[in-house]
């Protein structure tokens, strides 16, 4: 799943990316072309104890 904000979503998203034990948020930026750059991410912990 990916999410991109409104008027900057050419620039900027968020993307969900799923693990094996975690998921995480990749925040990127899109370096034209089609090419996007992640540039941070963010680790949600499982929940269910895995």
């Amino acid at each position: 799943m990916t999410k991109q904000i409104d008027d900057l979503s050419r620039f900027y998203r968020f993307e969900l990316v799923h693990g094996d034990h975690a998921d995480f948020i990749a925040y990127q930026r899109n370096l034209g072309d089609g090419v996007w750059q992640t540039y941070s991410t963010w680790m949600i912990p499982g929940v269910n104890g895995d």
